[in-house]
């Protein structure tokens, strides 16, 4: 069969055709962010929905290929990325999309690696392991250095050190925990949950300020449950001692220990400050008096080590109370000068014999 002129001319729609049918947008292949960073396949026309999502893909691509790549230009509007082996002709080019200067499109891509594979890649560091590997952490806390250099050479085919070890776990955590100034922040929180569980506890923060903003000095609690039973069940003798706080925000814990019935340690509060000395004693003592309804000192004994700054606040507060030392650091001192089984023996005799009362 054989066409006119006009036919032929018709073929694609007459003008009056085009102007009336409608116009539909083109539509690109979109990278999924929660499905294909595991294995990213790259095609010309993908779409990727900002500039750092095509870069994660990027690099997860050069992690499970374990290729070296670089990115030869990276800016705001045009990211290219080639191999790093000079024989290799892989590479991929994207550049933002003019409709709403956020989508990245790829534009040219030439799939093929002629490199050999390497075991070393820059992108295996500790802030991309600690986010690769949060949720076992999230699982198991005490996940050991073994099983993480397992899990990264069964992944990625890579040797992981001990600091890299380190890093990416502190960086998993914080993920986790968040920072240790936002963990702060949700201090006043805290004590209203503690209140919450454990109606009648006592907490209270101080803070100092740097111009307009709190910043934490120091927290006291006494949870009601631990001070109705000391008051309720146990002997009359309260431990004071403090230790040192290690980790990002360094201090003293300050605690304050009774003896129930059976012999046993029991205790009643605790406090957080910034250094062990008579003002911080003072405070936390105070804070005690009240919650224990400590109005005659009489008939209650401490045991403290020999802090002069404790001392001092316990002969101020408690002026009628019994005051005893720790034999235990009576003999960590004593044991500097005075040596042997013997001694230590003789020393823990003398402070558990009786006195007879004449």
């Amino acid at each position: 069969m054989h066409l006119s002129e006009g036919e032929l001319n018709s073929v694609d729609g007459s003008e009056e055709e085009r102007r009336h049918t409608p116009w539909v947008r083109k539509t690109y292949p979109e990278f999924n962010a929660e499905t294909d960073l595991k294995d990213p396949k790259f095609q010309v026309g993908q779409v990727f929905a900002s500039a750092d999502l095509f870069r994660k893909a990027v690099r997860a691509h050069a992690l499970k290929q374990r290729r070296a790549v670089v990115f030869e230009k990276n800016d705001p509007n045009r990211i290219r990325v080639g191999c790093k082996s000079e024989n290799c002709g892989w590479q991929i080019f994207a550049s933002i999309l003019s409709e709403d200067r956020r989508t990245f499109k790829v534009k040219t891509y030439t799939p093929l690696h002629t490199c050999a594979m390497v075991f070393k890649n820059g992108f295996v560091n500790s802030n991309m392991l600690g986010r690769k590997y949060v949720n076992q952490w999230r699982v198991n806390p005490d996940w050991n250095f073994a099983g993480f250099a397992q899990q990264l050479r069964d992944d990625y085919s890579v040797d992981a050190s001990l600091w890299q070890y380190y890093r990416a776990r502190k960086h998993a955590k914080k993920l986790i925990e968040g920072t240790v100034k936002e963990q702060y922040a949700r201090i006043w929180d805290y004590c209203a949950e503690l209140r919450r569980m454990n109606p009648g506890s006592t907490t209270q923060v101080k803070c100092s300020l740097d111009g307009d903003i709190p910043v934490f000095q120091r927290i006291y609690i006494c949870l009601a449950a631990l001070r109705k039973g000391w008051l309720e069940g146990c002997r009359r003798i309260i431990g004071l001692d403090g230790c040192f706080i290690k980790g990002q925000h360094r201090g003293q814990l300050l605690t304050a220990v009774g003896v129930d019935p059976n012999n046993q340690m029991y205790p009643i509060a605790y406090a957080v400050v910034e250094t062990e000395n008579r003002e911080t004693w003072q405070w936390f003592l105070e804070l005690l008096k009240v919650d224990l309804n400590i109005n005659n000192s009489h008939g209650i004994a401490w045991i403290t080590d020999k802090q002069k700054g404790l001392i001092d606040a316990i002969t101020d507060l408690f002026p009628n109370s019994e005051h005893r030392f720790c034999v235990k650091h009576l003999h960590n001192n004593f044991k500097v000068y005075h040596k042997g089984l013997l001694l230590k023996q003789t020393l823990w005799g003398a402070a558990t014999a009786a006195t007879e009362q004449r």
